[in-house]
């Protein structure tokens, strides 16, 4: 690496807001050629912040092998929004050259219109069928590595949702208990199809970190946190209350504190 890239490499990751405001100013062409240059990493670092529609013009311009490699670096609702910019036929080539891992829950999202909460839900979850028992959901639970909530999402035969189990109350149940003794059945759900502005005031927020989606069928899709309504809700007056983002924070600090101490131990 020569000394100007060195350079700005250090200028991106010391001030990435700003290096990204630059290249916004720039045709899309002559950053796609900039991020052509730099590692993969360096190059989602400055589209991320960047506005959707931008971003999606320069991939635009980007052969396809390293749009895919930016879209796959990035996070999912970055990718989503600037897919969302692109045309159908272009956004589905890049769709199938995407990893599974990624163009699947991608796939689900851009199914869902705009300001939908199934448009801002976490489609990745970690469900279990209800008949399982808890010492066998807590081997799962460390394998799975990868969880958007604190609550295990407990589905029947047919993925219809049957009730959650909070993370804490698994830790602490018998491990010969049946998931079906735990769930929580009487959760809210949100239907992915309702537009995001009819469940920003829920109460629910009040008492619940996430709430799990499903579709009219009752099949379990996602879930939705608190923080994805904010982040996805444009106007300041329509994001829930101080109570509620209190609520919502402490919530989401205890999931944190109980999953890493689980994770860390060598358990059974």
């Amino acid at each position: 690496m020569g000394t100007d890239e060195k350079i700005l490499e250090a200028f991106i990751h010391e001030h990435g807001r700003a290096a990204t405001q630059i290249l916004e100013k720039l045709e899309p062409g002559e950053v796609a050629s900039l991020l052509q240059e730099i590692s993969v990493a360096l190059a989602a670092k400055i589209l991320e912040p960047m506005y959707a529609y931008k971003a999606s013009r320069i991939l635009e311009n980007l052969d396809q092998t390293c749009a895919i490699e930016i879209l796959e670096d990035v996070d999912l609702k970055t990718a989503e929004l600037i897919l969302r910019q692109m045309e159908g036929s272009l956004r589905d080539s890049l769709l199938e050259g995407l990893a599974p891992e990624v163009s699947g829950p991608l796939r689900l999202k851009l199914k869902s219109p705009e300001n939908t909460v199934g448009a801002l839900m976490d489609p990745i979850l970690f469900t279990l069928r209800k008949s399982v028992k808890v010492g066998k959901a807590l081997t799962l639970l460390k394998e799975h590595k990868r969880l958007a909530s604190p609550y295990v999402f407990v589905v029947n035969k047919d993925k219809s949702l049957h009730g959650v189990v909070n993370l804490q109350d698994l830790l602490s149940a018998d491990r010969d208990a049946s998931l079906t003794n735990l769930a929580n059945t009487n959760v809210p759900k949100l239907y992915d199809d309702v537009h995001i502005e009819t469940v920003i005031n829920y109460d629910s927020w009040l008492y619940y970190y996430a709430l799990p989606v499903t579709d009219r069928s009752g099949v379990l899709v996602g879930s939705l946190r608190l923080e994805a309504i904010r982040r996805g809700s444009m106007k300041s007056e329509e994001v829930p209350g101080k109570e509620a983002i209190k609520a919502g924070a402490a919530l989401g600090e205890l999931y944190r504190i109980g999953l890493m101490g689980f994770l860390g131990s060598s358990g059974e």
